[in-house]
């Protein structure tokens, strides 16, 4: 189990639920820590490296969790492919579970490509979209959207507070969301702006 990219909300309890699926199943549950960075640079520092077997009760507060407990990161696998290889035939990695925004979609196609070179590229490899900007492919809603949403609409009704109590003042709110604008828009009609 990976995260790669910036942290979303979602992104521990999704682990946490891999992990029990793992256990119910009799698989072995990996974490790789910090993202392919860590798994090329530290899989195998002592006294603890960035590949570790995760316990369930580890695992089980994560459901509270924001952020990502495991770490995450933007690299990507290109950045040492060869070193990548190496660490999962280290590891003997079964599967790869990659849960994260583009980076992720980018990380699964370039170990797909690299499957010619590299045979221990060749497991499944599974995408879970985390994202809060709700932009990538594939889906029509990834994990992070709807805690940005609310959190969004939340901070908005503070905002109206301040804004109802005076007169002729314009609130600007800025959100994230990449070059897709569904935060913007969605929380934009949630809270009646007048203009997104």
């Amino acid at each position: 189990i990976i995260h790669v990219g910036a942290p979303a909300g979602g992104m521990n309890p999704a682990t946490r639920a891999a992990v029990g699926y793992c256990l119910t199943r009799g698989h072995t549950p990996i974490a790789i820590h910090n993202g392919f960075p860590g798994l090329i640079r530290h899989h195998s520092d002592k006294p603890i490296g960035s590949v570790r077997e995760v316990q369930w009760v580890e695992s089980n507060n994560w459901v509270n969790e924001g952020g990502s407990e495991i770490g995450t990161n933007r690299g990507l696998p290109s950045e040492d492919l060869e070193g990548t290889a190496r660490a999962f035939d280290l590891h003997k990695f079964d599967a790869l579970f990659i849960i994260g925004g583009f980076e992720a979609y980018t990380a699964a196609s370039q170990l797909r490509q690299a499957r010619q070179y590299y045979s221990a590229f060749k497991i499944p490899i599974v995408v879970l979209p985390a994202t809060i900007s709700n932009n990538v492919p594939g889906t029509e809603y990834s994990l992070g959207s709807d805690t940005c949403l609310n959190a969004l609409v939340n901070f908005c009704d503070v905002i109206r507070q301040s804004a109802s109590s005076s007169r002729r003042r314009v609130f600007v709110v800025e959100t994230q969301g990449g070059q897709s604008g569904y935060i913007a828009t969605t929380a934009g009609l949630a809270v009646g702006a007048t203009t997104v």
